[in-house]
């Protein structure tokens, strides 16, 4: 049972890890080169800000980078109803 809720847990991090930076993006920009531009910038500030969190609050680094890509996606949500999209 642990060896596979191990397996489970690793691929649902790893899909948020690929899927919330995009739909970011996606809140804010229009053309895909602009979506691919900010996924990046946003992938690799929230694998900082995760890592760092998590050495200073003493949470496991995988989740705390989820964490921080759902309040990113949050604010990004709220930027593109404020922009109308």
């Amino acid at each position: 049972v642990i060896v596979v809720g191990m397996k489970l847990v690793g691929a649902l991090l790893v899909s948020a890890l690929i899927i919330f930076p995009a739909l970011s993006a996606m809140r804010v920009c229009k053309s895909f080169k602009g979506v691919i531009g900010v996924a990046a910038i946003i992938s690799v500030a929230c694998s900082g800000i995760g890592v760092l969190s998590a050495v200073l609050i003493g949470t496991p680094v995988g989740a705390s980078i989820v964490v921080i890509n759902i309040i990113i996606f949050g604010i990004f949500a709220l930027i593109g109803k404020i922009k109308g999209r």
